[in-house]
Protein backbone atom coordinates (compact mmCIF):
# COMPACT_ATOMS: atom_id res chain seq x y z
CA UNK A 1 0.00 0.00 0.00
CA UNK A 2 1.64 2.94 -1.17
CA UNK A 3 -0.31 5.42 0.18
CA UNK A 4 0.97 5.64 3.19
CA UNK A 5 4.33 6.40 1.09
CA UNK A 6 5.49 10.31 1.81
CA UNK A 7 7.92 11.01 -0.96
CA UNK A 8 10.03 14.34 -1.23
CA UNK A 9 10.53 16.09 -4.73
CA UNK A 10 13.33 17.18 -6.68
CA UNK A 11 11.19 17.85 -9.93
CA UNK A 12 7.41 19.14 -10.00
CA UNK A 13 7.06 16.76 -13.32
CA UNK A 14 7.93 14.10 -10.71
CA UNK A 15 4.25 14.13 -9.11
CA UNK A 16 2.65 12.73 -12.14
CA UNK A 17 5.20 10.06 -12.45
CA UNK A 18 4.85 8.83 -8.99
CA UNK A 19 1.27 9.07 -9.17
CA UNK A 20 0.72 6.29 -11.54
CA UNK A 21 2.49 4.29 -9.18
CA UNK A 22 0.27 5.11 -6.17
CA UNK A 23 1.76 7.47 -4.40
CA UNK A 24 -0.36 10.35 -3.28
CA UNK A 25 1.85 12.16 -0.52
CA UNK A 26 4.65 14.78 -1.00
CA UNK A 27 7.19 16.84 0.75
CA UNK A 28 8.77 20.59 -0.30
CA UNK A 29 11.66 21.84 0.99
CA UNK A 30 11.18 25.66 1.90
CA UNK A 31 13.51 27.78 0.24
CA UNK A 32 16.00 29.58 2.20
CA UNK A 33 14.98 27.17 5.29
CA UNK A 34 16.02 23.85 4.10
CA UNK A 35 19.33 22.16 3.60
CA UNK A 36 20.86 18.98 2.32
CA UNK A 37 18.27 18.88 -0.21
CA UNK A 38 18.52 18.86 -3.98
CA UNK A 39 15.91 21.56 -4.44
CA UNK A 40 13.94 23.82 -2.00
CA UNK A 41 10.73 25.59 -3.32
CA UNK A 42 9.58 28.80 -2.95
CA UNK A 43 6.02 29.55 -1.37
CA UNK A 44 4.48 30.45 -4.63
CA UNK A 45 5.71 27.09 -6.72
CA UNK A 46 4.23 25.12 -2.98
CA UNK A 47 1.07 26.96 -2.90
CA UNK A 48 0.36 26.28 -7.08
CA UNK A 49 0.83 22.49 -6.25
CA UNK A 50 -2.66 21.21 -5.53
CA UNK A 51 -1.49 17.60 -3.58
CA UNK A 52 -1.57 16.19 -0.40
CA UNK A 53 1.83 17.97 0.49
CA UNK A 54 4.21 19.04 3.01
CA UNK A 55 6.35 21.72 3.93
CA UNK A 56 9.91 21.19 4.90
CA UNK A 57 12.03 23.23 7.27
CA UNK A 58 14.74 21.47 8.64
CA UNK A 59 17.39 24.38 8.77
CA UNK A 60 19.21 25.23 12.39
CA UNK A 61 17.55 28.78 13.18
CA UNK A 62 18.11 31.92 14.51
CA UNK A 63 15.67 34.52 16.23
CA UNK A 64 15.69 36.49 13.16
CA UNK A 65 14.60 32.89 10.68
CA UNK A 66 11.71 32.60 13.74
CA UNK A 67 10.66 35.95 13.30
CA UNK A 68 10.63 35.62 9.64
CA UNK A 69 9.06 32.42 9.49
CA UNK A 70 5.80 33.79 11.41
CA UNK A 71 4.93 35.95 8.76
CA UNK A 72 6.06 33.64 5.85
CA UNK A 73 4.10 30.26 7.64
CA UNK A 74 1.05 31.56 7.48
CA UNK A 75 0.90 31.91 3.82
CA UNK A 76 1.96 28.55 2.49
CA UNK A 77 -1.21 26.10 1.45
CA UNK A 78 -0.16 22.79 2.75
CA UNK A 79 -1.42 19.93 5.21
CA UNK A 80 1.89 20.40 7.67
CA UNK A 81 4.99 21.36 8.25
CA UNK A 82 8.02 18.92 8.87
CA UNK A 83 10.31 20.57 11.28
CA UNK A 84 13.71 20.33 13.11
CA UNK A 85 13.18 23.42 14.95
CA UNK A 86 10.99 23.33 18.11
CA UNK A 87 10.50 26.65 18.34
CA UNK A 88 8.50 26.19 15.26
CA UNK A 89 5.77 23.97 17.33
CA UNK A 90 3.87 26.85 19.03
CA UNK A 91 3.52 29.00 15.98
CA UNK A 92 2.68 26.17 13.88
CA UNK A 93 -0.04 25.02 16.18
CA UNK A 94 -1.59 28.23 16.13
CA UNK A 95 -1.89 27.96 12.14
CA UNK A 96 -4.18 24.27 12.90
CA UNK A 97 -1.53 22.50 10.75
CA UNK A 98 -0.04 19.13 11.21
CA UNK A 99 3.23 19.16 12.81
CA UNK A 100 5.58 16.32 12.33
CA UNK A 101 9.26 16.32 14.45
CA UNK A 102 11.72 15.36 12.46
CA UNK A 103 15.28 15.91 14.59
CA UNK A 104 18.01 13.93 13.07
CA UNK A 105 19.96 10.98 15.12
CA UNK A 106 17.58 11.92 18.45
CA UNK A 107 14.03 10.14 18.72
CA UNK A 108 16.13 6.92 19.05
CA UNK A 109 13.57 5.86 21.76
CA UNK A 110 10.07 5.43 22.84
CA UNK A 111 10.29 6.81 25.77
CA UNK A 112 11.72 10.08 24.25
CA UNK A 113 9.80 9.82 21.27
CA UNK A 114 6.57 10.01 23.29
CA UNK A 115 7.40 12.77 25.19
CA UNK A 116 7.63 14.71 22.03
CA UNK A 117 4.24 13.26 21.19
CA UNK A 118 2.89 15.44 23.68
CA UNK A 119 3.56 18.44 21.44
CA UNK A 120 3.40 17.46 18.06
CA UNK A 121 1.01 15.35 15.58
CA UNK A 122 3.50 13.02 14.55
CA UNK A 123 7.59 12.21 14.65
CA UNK A 124 10.26 10.88 12.74
CA UNK A 125 12.31 7.92 14.09
CA UNK A 126 15.91 8.02 13.78
CA UNK A 127 17.41 5.77 10.89
CA UNK A 128 20.22 4.85 12.70
CA UNK A 129 18.82 1.74 14.72
CA UNK A 130 18.28 -1.68 14.09
CA UNK A 131 15.31 -3.57 12.83
CA UNK A 132 14.48 -4.98 16.15
CA UNK A 133 14.77 -1.54 17.74
CA UNK A 134 12.73 0.30 15.18
CA UNK A 135 9.88 -2.49 15.77
CA UNK A 136 10.21 -1.85 19.72
CA UNK A 137 10.04 1.86 18.94
CA UNK A 138 6.72 1.09 17.14
CA UNK A 139 5.15 -0.97 19.22
CA UNK A 140 5.74 1.36 22.41
CA UNK A 141 4.74 4.63 20.71
CA UNK A 142 1.61 6.61 21.52
CA UNK A 143 0.92 7.96 17.92
CA UNK A 144 1.66 7.00 14.59
CA UNK A 145 5.54 7.86 14.02
CA UNK A 146 7.47 8.27 10.28
CA UNK A 147 10.05 6.08 9.19
CA UNK A 148 12.74 6.34 6.75
CA UNK A 149 13.22 4.00 4.19
CA UNK A 150 15.20 5.10 1.21
CA UNK A 151 17.37 7.62 0.45
CA UNK A 152 21.16 8.92 1.36
CA UNK A 153 21.19 9.07 5.16
CA UNK A 154 22.15 12.34 6.45
CA UNK A 155 25.44 11.84 8.56
CA UNK A 156 26.52 15.58 9.89
CA UNK A 157 25.19 19.29 9.46
CA UNK A 158 27.31 22.16 10.38
CA UNK A 159 26.35 26.06 9.66
CA UNK A 160 30.28 26.20 9.05
CA UNK A 161 31.57 26.23 5.81
CA UNK A 162 33.88 23.09 5.74
CA UNK A 163 34.70 22.45 2.77
CA UNK A 164 35.02 26.38 1.30
CA UNK A 165 37.08 26.43 4.56
CA UNK A 166 39.33 23.32 3.84
CA UNK A 167 40.32 24.95 0.33
CA UNK A 168 40.92 28.12 1.83
CA UNK A 169 43.14 26.71 4.14
CA UNK A 170 45.37 24.33 2.10
CA UNK A 171 45.10 27.07 -1.16
CA UNK A 172 43.18 24.54 -3.44
CA UNK A 173 40.32 24.99 -6.12
CA UNK A 174 37.25 24.94 -4.51
CA UNK A 175 35.12 22.11 -5.31
CA UNK A 176 31.41 21.65 -3.98
CA UNK A 177 29.66 17.77 -3.67
CA UNK A 178 32.72 16.55 -2.64
CA UNK A 179 32.99 12.59 -2.04
CA UNK A 180 35.76 11.98 1.07
CA UNK A 181 36.93 9.21 2.65
CA UNK A 182 37.49 8.43 6.30
CA UNK A 183 41.12 7.06 6.27
CA UNK A 184 40.47 5.01 9.22
CA UNK A 185 37.26 3.16 7.87
CA UNK A 186 37.68 3.57 5.10
CA UNK A 187 34.14 4.73 4.57
CA UNK A 188 32.85 7.14 2.35
CA UNK A 189 30.75 10.03 2.57
CA UNK A 190 29.50 13.04 0.12
CA UNK A 191 29.67 16.82 1.27
CA UNK A 192 27.49 19.40 -0.28
CA UNK A 193 27.71 22.78 0.86
CA UNK A 194 26.12 26.31 0.08
CA UNK A 195 25.25 29.58 2.34
CA UNK A 196 23.59 27.63 5.13
CA UNK A 197 26.43 25.47 5.87
CA UNK A 198 27.38 22.12 4.91
CA UNK A 199 25.85 18.81 4.77
CA UNK A 200 27.07 15.61 4.78
CA UNK A 201 25.91 12.15 3.22
CA UNK A 202 26.23 8.70 3.02
CA UNK A 203 28.18 7.49 -0.25
CA UNK A 204 25.28 4.64 -0.35
CA UNK A 205 21.48 4.59 -0.82
CA UNK A 206 19.82 3.69 2.36
CA UNK A 207 17.46 0.56 1.31
CA UNK A 208 15.34 -0.04 4.35
CA UNK A 209 12.10 -1.99 2.43
CA UNK A 210 12.11 -4.31 5.17
CA UNK A 211 10.62 -1.81 7.68
CA UNK A 212 7.59 -1.90 4.85
CA UNK A 213 6.31 -4.77 7.78
CA UNK A 214 6.43 -2.29 10.66
CA UNK A 215 2.78 -1.68 12.33
CA UNK A 216 1.72 1.98 13.69
CA UNK A 217 3.12 3.83 10.34
CA UNK A 218 2.18 7.06 9.64
CA UNK A 219 4.21 7.31 7.17
CA UNK A 220 7.37 5.60 5.18
CA UNK A 221 9.80 8.15 4.26
CA UNK A 222 11.51 8.40 0.58
CA UNK A 223 13.72 10.91 0.70
CA UNK A 224 14.64 11.33 -3.43
CA UNK A 225 17.09 13.67 -2.89
CA UNK A 226 20.55 13.40 -5.33
CA UNK A 227 18.65 10.00 -6.62
CA UNK A 228 17.68 9.51 -9.98
CA UNK A 229 13.88 8.90 -10.69
CA UNK A 230 13.85 5.90 -12.65
CA UNK A 231 16.06 4.31 -9.01
CA UNK A 232 13.29 5.86 -6.72
CA UNK A 233 11.17 3.92 -9.00
CA UNK A 234 12.81 0.86 -8.96
CA UNK A 235 12.74 0.66 -5.41
CA UNK A 236 8.92 1.23 -5.28
CA UNK A 237 8.35 -1.16 -7.51
CA UNK A 238 10.05 -3.69 -5.01
CA UNK A 239 13.29 -4.23 -7.64
CA UNK A 240 16.73 -4.08 -6.75
CA UNK A 241 18.82 -0.87 -6.85
CA UNK A 242 22.62 0.06 -7.21
CA UNK A 243 24.93 1.46 -4.68
CA UNK A 244 22.32 0.94 -1.70
CA UNK A 245 22.70 -0.80 1.50
CA UNK A 246 20.33 -1.03 4.73
CA UNK A 247 22.22 0.93 6.84
CA UNK A 248 21.79 0.25 10.60
CA UNK A 249 19.11 -2.03 10.44
CA UNK A 250 21.51 -5.62 10.84
CA UNK A 251 24.53 -3.72 12.11
CA UNK A 252 24.06 -2.13 15.89
CA UNK A 253 26.25 0.76 16.65
CA UNK A 254 27.70 0.27 20.03
CA UNK A 255 28.80 3.18 22.77
CA UNK A 256 31.15 2.75 25.43
CA UNK A 257 30.17 3.82 28.07
CA UNK A 258 32.74 5.21 30.59
CA UNK A 259 33.25 3.40 33.65
CA UNK A 260 35.98 3.68 36.58
CA UNK A 261 38.82 3.24 34.92
CA UNK A 262 38.24 5.50 32.46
Amino acid sequence: MKSNYLVSINNINDIEVYKKVGITTFLFALEDYSIGYEKTYKVDEINNIKEHKYCLINRVLDNIDIDNLKIILPNIDVDGFIIEDIGLINIIKALGKKIYLFINHFNCNYKSINEWLEYVDSAFVSNELTYKELEEITKNVNKKVIIHIFGYNQVMYSRRYLLKNYYNHYNLEYSNNKLITDKMSSVKFKMIEDKYGTITLSSKIFDGRSLLNLDNVLYFYLNTSYIKIDTVLKFINNEEIVNSDDGFLNKPTIFRLGGKND
